[in-house]
């Protein structure tokens, strides 16, 4: 039975990045396996950066989310023994993802999408590497406490690129719209043979791209109006000292950027993923994390399906005094 503060239709707002967004993959299986009155009334989903996976697969094809996990694990089992991990020349990274979500979205997935999906990406813009310079466009030093002002332009290879601003995507007029959409929230484009996902003629790159200052992990989607789902981890549980750093970034032609020592984190372990048994780790979290949800609100369906609750009792909302 819902509640008053929790009351459909429902939007979910998946928001970890790289390869902890397997705790998303597992809060969504706990929602297919144990929270119909959820997924029934489940009007929009977002995503950012890895999660925009699992965001279009919850909302394309929610069946086959399982065969998302064990895909990425087999992607992982590529990855592992590769000296350079995902970046190893000769390994097509965002070529192994586009084949995943080929085989694991409908052909109307499109159609399923638009208005019920939203992607956030950073925009990705050609420049002219020959163009006059400002200040702001060169190297301004190492230290991290010098603060860059505006876009800079960074060559990857014969190309050079202007970082613009965070967008978000809602609308799909195909399904290659879709699958380039989701790839490009995942790009980074610091590596040569590379090309970046486009949508409408428009490149995208990860979300992270346009964060220059430390944050959660959490993204704000502009959803239609509803009941707003967030199953989040504790932040305690990842959190160590380098996630309070700031810090710069300098690329190989000596362009600095900003951007948190997070982010750079967050980037590096879905470049290098970490052990499978992290990762299923993960999942179980996410998968946890939902079963409380499910408690709290009166909401769990007993059944044989996925993780047993990992805890005999529950607390569980009783009034809206329970919430503060």
């Amino acid at each position: 039975m819902m509640t008053s503060h929790i009351s459909p239709p429902f939007n979910l707002s998946f928001t970890e990045a790289s390869f902890f967004g397997l705790g998303n993959l597992g809060v969504a299986q706990c929602l297919l396996d144990h929270g119909t009155p959820i997924l029934s009334q489940m009007q929009a989903v977002g995503g950012a950066s890895s999660s925009a996976v699992v965001a279009a697969v919850m909302a394309t094809a929610p069946q086959k989310l399982a065969e998302l996990l064990y895909g990425l694990y087999e992607i992982v089992d590529e990855i592992s023994p590769l000296p350079f991990g995902a970046i190893t020349p000769g390994f097509d990274f965002i070529g192994r993802l586009r084949a995943l979500l080929e085989r694991l979205l409908p052909p109307n997935a499109h159609e399923l999408a638009s208005k019920k999906l939203f992607v956030k990406a950073t925009g990705l813009m050609l420049a002219d590497k020959f163009s006059p310079l400002t200040v702001h466009d060169v190297d301004q030093g190492t230290s991290s406490c010098i603060r860059t002002k505006g876009p800079k332009i960074f060559e990857v290879g014969a190309r050079a690129w202007t970082l613009g601003h965070e967008m978000q995507i809602s609308n799909f007029g195909s399904r290659e719209d879709l699958v380039e959409t989701i790839l490009g929230s995942i790009f980074v484009p610091w590596f040569p043979d590379w090309s970046p996902p486009s949508c409408n003629g428009k490149y995208i790159g990860d979300v992270a791209l346009s964060r220059k200052e430390n944050f959660t992990g959490d993204v704000t989607f502009n959803f239609p109006a509803g009941s707003l789902i967030k199953i989040s981890p504790n932040p305690k549980n990842r959190l160590s000292m380098r996630d309070k750093i700031a810090c710069g970034w300098v690329d190989t032609s000596g362009q600095r950027f900003d951007i948190s020592a997070l982010q750079m984190y967050r980037i590096g372990d879905g470049l290098y993923p970490p052990p499978k048994a992290y990762m299923e780790t993960y999942f179980a979290d996410g998968y946890e994390d939902a079963t409380k949800f499910l408690k709290f609100y009166h909401i769990y369906e007993a059944n044989n399906k996925g993780y047993e609750p990992r805890q005999d009792s529950y607390a569980a909302v009783h009034s809206v005094e329970d919430l503060r």
